[in-house]
């Protein structure tokens, strides 16, 4: 069974590129806070099965 969060990229035409899924909302949540360290940007969390989105502007670790 797929895990039911897709996590996509939205990139700067406004298109979606999908990047993996997660069984739950937190490990969803998790795994773009991650991603943002290396590819920092807008992110989307659909859930397939409420059809619900979720946008996330994710940016990397600060730097000191």
């Amino acid at each position: 069974m797929r895990p039911p969060f897709c996590i996509f990229k939205l990139r700067a035409d406004g298109s979606l590129h999908s990047v993996e899924a997660a069984q739950t909302l937190d490990d969803a949540k998790a795994r773009v806070k991650a991603l943002a360290e290396l590819w920092p940007g807008e992110y989307v969390i659909h859930n397939e099965e409420t059809a619900e989105r979720m946008y996330i502007t994710a940016s990397g670790a600060a730097k000191n």
